[in-house]
């Protein structure tokens, strides 16, 4: 059975300790003596492997100038005799004004009732556009074409703003191909549409898959949520699809160029970071409702969200 790790994050706390210290003792003896151990750093020749990686990678942490990383998410899970983590932080190398984002996944093992790490990889995170000529934009258009139809008579005040979005929906489409899918969406955005208002939410509006709605109460936002992810999963409806769902309250703000404030943006933006069949959930939505015994949600974590500055908390609520 998998289970979260409090061992393996203390485990991964030291190895970017020893990093920073540059402690060559410790670095060497926290990696496996396996045959197999593998490297995948940064650059495109960093790619090591096996005993190469104990004997040198000490070498390569003392040609890096000093500096230090502040994790801001650091998870970690284990099974049996395997653990694998993630930990993403703040870069700040001496002499460099700038600071940079980096990401580590590491994968351990049990040798002799010890934690070893068998793989690590890093990565300095780049954007779509960087990386494929593409920039994710599904989410932003979404919000462009609610904001080209915002109607002076929503309520201001305190606003839980979700969004979904069906995963991967390019894909499937040019499998069934655009009549079937079309149909398909038309079916899903009718069913979601019925969801939201039965729990005294809105529909703002709809593009494509993507749904924008709000609602007065954290409380049934997130029952709609939950409702949504439910029906999707028992539909069982041709093609199969999975949906990932994002909320943020905040207060709604009407004034002219400022649509709903920050609150449209950041729920957006978690929508963006959840995975297939997941509802994640910001901070202050969680802790509205976080008092009842109505809803679980996982560990809170932080993580780093375009466009926001600093780190933002986000959790998982539970609806299977």
């Amino acid at each position: 059975m998998i289970k979260k790790s409090p061992e393996l994050i203390a485990v991964v706390l030291r190895w970017l300790s020893a990093l920073q210290k540059k402690d060559r003792d410790a670095l060497s003896n926290m990696f496996s003596e396996s045959e197999y151990l593998r490297y995948i750093g940064t650059d495109v020749n960093e790619m090591w492997s096996g005993r190469l990686i104990r004997e040198g990678y000490a070498d390569h942490i003392d040609e890096i100038p000093e500096f230090k990383i502040e994790p801001s998410m650091v998870e970690a899970f284990e099974c049996g005799g395997t653990g694998w983590a993630s930990c993403i932080g703040e870069l700040r190398v001496k002499g460099l004004e700038n600071c940079f984002t980096e990401r580590f996944t590491l994968v351990f093992v049990l040798e002799a009732g010890t934690w070893k790490i068998t793989q690590v990889h890093a990565s300095f995170p780049r954007s779509n556009l960087e990386t494929i000529g593409v920039e994710h934009a599904a989410f932003d258009e979404l919000i462009e074409s609610a904001k080209e139809n915002f109607s002076h008579s929503t309520t201001e005040g305190t606003t839980t703003v979700m969004f979904t979005d069906i995963v991967n929906s390019t894909s499937i489409a040019s499998v069934v191909g655009d009549r079937v899918w079309a149909s398909t969406v038309n079916w899903h955005i009718n069913s979601l549409s019925e969801v939201i208002e039965e729990n005294r939410g809105t529909v703002v509006k709809t593009l494509g898959d993507g749904t924008m709605s709000t609602f007065s109460s954290a409380r049934g936002a997130l029952s709609a949520a939950r409702t949504i992810q439910r029906f999707v999963r028992d539909s069982q409806h041709e093609p199969e699809f999975q949906i990932r769902i994002g909320l943020h309250t905040g207060d709604v703000i009407q004034s002219e160029g400022d649509f709903f404030g920050n609150v449209v943006n950041k729920a957006a933006r978690i929508a963006s970071a959840a995975d297939p069949d997941q509802i994640l959930v910001s901070d202050i939505t969680r802790v509205m409702v976080d008092s009842g015994a109505d809803f679980r949600f996982g560990d809170p974590v932080l993580v780093i969200l375009r466009g926001l500055e600093g780190s933002q908390s986000i959790s998982e609520l539970e609806w299977t």
